[in-house]
């Protein structure tokens, strides 16, 4: 947490993130001085299956799956850092 904008791989492509759109992603980072992490989930473990990757493929929007590191997601705990709500508001603005 407090460590930047977390953009969301898998190689079975769970997530819409390809290689085109996290490199598009970090570049805009990067020009907004914006930290990004990568988490890779492996490949046997169960992720994502979000409508993002169907609405990509559907569309053929450039696409890519962030996020924002947190503990006890879906919780009613739900705790996250209050830097990476700044880091969003840079990337996005």
């Amino acid at each position: 947490m407090n460590k930047g904008v977390i953009i969301k791989l898998n190689h079975n492509q769970r997530y819409a993130s390809d290689l085109v759109s996290t490199s598009l992603f970090k570049i805009i980072a990067k020009q907004c001085n914006t930290p990004v992490q990568e988490v890779i989930v492996k490949n046997d473990s169960p992720c994502g299956s979000t409508i993002g990757p169907i609405l990509a493929s559907g569309t053929g929007i450039k696409t890519v799956d962030v996020g924002c590191g947190m503990l006890g997601m879906h919780s009613i705990r739900e705790t996250c850092g209050i830097l990476d709500g700044a880091y969003y508001n840079s990337i996005f603005r």
